[in-house]
């Protein structure tokens, strides 16, 4: 299977790539994205194509190399940038997304998979939030994304194309080298804050919590759905989480457990901001994901492991 990957060279694509051709030897990656300055290192082993979802000459020359079997897309800007840029977001996160699809088409790719995001519920979603939770994005990034997603049923209802949207919640995991742009993300941020400075500052009370799911369980979903059950996709929509909600201050503990057992070094103590007076308690996060593990897939987890690889890579900082 040749499988292509747009935004190829960051976090999630990353660790795709990696997880993927591990498990399937026999399959071709092919990784699409911006051009960058220097190719890293681990990126090395895979074709790479120069890619812009606003050129649409770009678009169309990525899919003249060969046969591409399924599409994995996750160019897009990241919630800071929509925040900054939301016209530049509608651009790039919607319109770019239905340039891929169309150029997709047009060269007879049959599979589409692209990653959405929880944010699509928005804020007033709740503390249980499932696949018919009504989707109200009220932030830039989880409205392109939601538009993107219409996009994609229309190219599965009207266009033939089999296409799956994964709603991702919050990811964490070891990147596939520190020079991703991924330290701002709450799991890694810890690590790299423990293993260089000795201890872990939150900038709240690490009261709020979140629903994560490990990066080889992201990876493991796609190379499931792609060669387990390639004709079993149904309506195309799922949460895609951990299954599990933390607070960012139990996830600090965690991440100061595994520091403590992999360096035999005790961290100082962690720093968190005062709680609001009156402000109520934060309830655990319901991100159900039962319509997943009825298609048969379920995470793993290994929060443990991730942590201890995201460690190894943060001693690059020190050197």
């Amino acid at each position: 299977m040749n499988i292509l990957i747009t935004g190829g060279l960051g976090y999630v694509g990353g660790r795709l790539a990696e997880h993927i051709s591990a498990r399937q030897p026999a399959c071709k990656i092919l990784l699409a994205d911006l051009p960058p300055k220097t190719r890293p290192r681990w990126s090395e082993k895979y074709s790479f194509l120069p890619f812009d979802v606003l050129d649409k000459s770009s678009l169309a020359a990525v899919f003249r190399t060969g046969r591409t079997d399924a599409v994995i897309h996750l160019a897009a800007l990241n919630d800071a940038d929509c925040a900054k840029n939301p016209a530049l977001a509608m651009d790039v996160n919607t319109k770019g997304t239905y340039n891929t699809l169309e150029a997709a088409a047009a060269a007879g790719v049959p599979r589409f998979i692209y990653f959405s995001t929880f944010h699509v519920y928005g804020p007033a979603a709740g503390d249980t939030i499932s696949e018919a939770t009504p989707a109200m994005p009220a932030h830039p990034y989880g409205i392109t994304h939601r538009a993107a997603e219409d996009y994609v049923n229309y190219f599965r209802v009207y266009k033939g194309m089999k296409t799956l949207i994964f709603r991702m919640s919050n990811s964490y995991g070891c990147p596939a080298d520190k020079g991703v742009n991924a330290w701002t993300l709450v799991f890694n941020d810890l690590c790299r804050q423990l293993v260089t400075a000795g201890n872990i500052t939150l900038k709240s009370a690490g009261l709020q919590h979140r629903d994560f799911i490990t990066l080889s369980d992201a990876a493991e979903a796609v190379r499931y759905f792609l060669y387990d059950i390639p004709d079993g996709w149904g309506d195309g929509l799922y949460n895609l989480g951990g299954g599990a909600s933390i607070s960012i201050l139990d996830a600090a503990r965690r991440v100061e457990k595994v520091y403590e057992e992999k360096y035999g070094k005790r961290p100082g103590p962690i720093q968190t901001a005062p709680a609001v007076p009156g402000a109520p308690e934060p309830k655990p996060v319901n991100y159900v994901i039962d319509k997943i593990r009825k298609a048969g897939f379920s995470p793993a987890g290994g929060m443990d492991g991730e942590i201890a690889r995201t460690l190894e890579l943060c001693e690059e900082f020190l050197k």
